[in-house]
């Protein structure tokens, strides 16, 4: 495992995600589903692979909670997890985190990757509630993912800290 190409591929997601943002203008209903499926696919298989090999406790819990959550959004978009393909940033850093043995570099690299996730999909719903271009699924989706997505970020930075509870 080439941690220098982990870390790259880490940092490349937001970056991605908010050229995407930018240069798009106005975010329709069928970009924000699709943009926010993957950010949930995203989060659902990290987090899988964290229930499969992190020993620690908060993110473990961590881990489920989000693993729950996504799936309720992806239901409340009419789709199921794992019904949107991952962006080329996204699916090498599912790769990287499932060839990192379990321990503390698989758990931190786990946390800074949810983060970002969670960076990016708030993003993505602040500028969806503020296009005012939304449908009304979406704007509901959006509405109650933004303060869902700002606790996550407390837990996640948390984590980072070392407190790894939540």
């Amino acid at each position: 495992m080439d941690r220098r190409a982990a870390l790259v591929a880490l940092a490349g997601t937001i970056p991605f995600a908010q050229t995407a943002l930018a240069q798009s203008g106005p975010i329709g209903p069928d970009q924000y589903r699709l943009m926010a499926l993957m950010g949930g696919d995203f989060a659902i298989r990290t987090s899988q692979l964290a229930l499969q090999r992190t020993q620690n406790a908060g993110a473990r819990q961590f881990a489920q909670l989000e693993i729950n959550e996504q799936t309720a959004v992806a239901a409340s978009l009419g789709a199921r997890p794992g019904g949107v393909p991952l962006r080329p940033d996204q699916a090498a850093m599912v790769q990287q985190l499932s060839a990192m043995p379990p321990g503390a570099r698989f758990d931190a690299m786990y946390v800074r990757g949810q983060i970002m996730g969670h960076r990016e999909l708030l993003s993505l719903n602040t500028t969806y509630l503020q296009s005012g271009t939304g449908d009304a699924l979406g704007i509901a989706v959006a509405n109650v993912a933004v303060p869902s997505i700002q606790t996550h970020l407390t837990i996640l930075s948390r984590l980072q800290r070392g407190g790894m509870q939540v």
